[in-house]
């Protein structure tokens, strides 16, 4: 079972922001998981290969990246609860730091508390949503390999 936590550096976080601030994208939150919150359509076309590398340094995963979106929650945002069947693995990467943690369900039973430069990758499959969030909480969700 693929559960692993990270953390990634500020010049990396910088950069991931410097790549996705500039952009003008369409809001598709209503048609997603996502509640009270913005969220991109896919963006992975944005990111250089270089920064692939640097968000996702664990066995060469970055060369399977196939989606990148961003979600930044208004109060009282949160996530309902979901998961990515047809990813072989998902990541989530926090922005800033915040309140609203990630819960993950069996077999993990763990929460992650959104902290700038987290990160943690897991099994597709694995149902997991996002706690009420009060704090613009900001992350970049990624899905790796298609099953």
């Amino acid at each position: 079972m693929m559960f692993e936590e990270y953390k990634i550096d500020e010049e990396t976080i910088n950069d991931i922001y410097k790549t996705i601030k500039p952009l003008k994208l369409k809001d598709i939150s209503s048609t997603t998981s996502t509640e009270k919150g913005y969220q991109t359509e896919n963006i992975v076309r944005h990111f250089s290969e270089d920064l692939l590398k640097k968000i996702l340094p664990i066995k060469n995963l970055w060369k399977d990246i196939w989606h990148i979106h961003y979600i930044k929650y208004s109060s009282g945002g949160y996530q309902a609860p979901h998961n990515h069947p047809n990813e072989r693995y998902s990541a989530i990467f926090y922005l800033n730091n915040s309140d609203g943690p990630t819960v993950f369900e069996a077999p993990i039973n763990k929460k992650v508390m959104p902290i700038r430069g987290k990160s943690v990758i897991f099994e597709g499959p694995i149902f997991h949503y996002g706690e009420k969030s009060f704090n613009n909480k900001e992350v970049l969700v990624i899905a790796i390999g298609k099953i």
